[in-house]
Parts: structure tokens; sequence; C-alpha cells
């Protein structure tokens, strides 16, 4: 069954998350071509902490990996008809070597009053 797929929209920002600090990512905005009727999903596509640079800026990879996380969804069964929340986690592309995880940044200041 062939499905089309187009990203429509993207949105980068720093998501909240419920068990700690915000995260990077994108939210998309995917249209589906199924069964002969268009369907639009959103994702948001979460970068792992350990992500490099270079996958940070590349929107086309995460993009791309957004749309393969719809087609398994599709071919393991789910209808973009259905309503849902989706999430995901990008990390580096395979054989690409991940990046420490950057610290956490402290709660004092960097200056000081005298």
């Amino acid at each position: 069954m062939a499905v089309a797929m187009t990203v429509e929209s993207g949105l980068a920002a720093h998501f909240k998350q419920p068990e700690g600090p915000s995260v990077p990512g994108v939210e998309w905005l995917v249209r589906i071509e199924h069964e002969g009727r268009i369907h639009h999903a959103r994702v948001r596509a979460l970068l792992a902490a350990d992500a490099s640079a270079a996958t940070r800026k590349d929107e086309a990879y995460q993009a791309q990996t957004t749309m393969q996380y719809l087609a398994e969804s599709i071919e393991q069964g789910w209808n973009p008809a259905e309503e849902g929340e989706h999430v995901i986690h990008i990390g580096n592309p395979h054989g690409q070597p991940a990046e420490a995880a950057r610290p956490a940044q402290s709660a004092r200041p960097w200056w000081r009053f005298w």
C-alpha cells in the first residue's frame, strides 16, 4: 500500500518535560495521503541528549526520520484518521558517534553582587 507524505511545517522549540528540564526538538505537521483520503499528523521529534551538533542542525534528517516513523506506524496498523499523540526521540544516524551529554546548567548565576 503506497502512502504519500509531505512535511507541511515544523516548529523548532524547547519542549517542557514532566520529568525534568525542557528538551530541544521540532514539532512536525505531516500531510498523509492514505486510502484515498488526506490526513494530518503532528509528531513531536525530540533530540536525544547525545545527539551531535550535525544531527541537531540537519532538519532534513529529522523530517525524514519523522516520516519513517509514521510509515512504520501505518505498516503496524495505525490509521492516520485516528487522532493520537506522537512523540519520538531522534538520535544520531547509525555509525555516527554520539557526543557527551551536555551538563545541566547550574542554578547559580555566573555573576555576583558584592
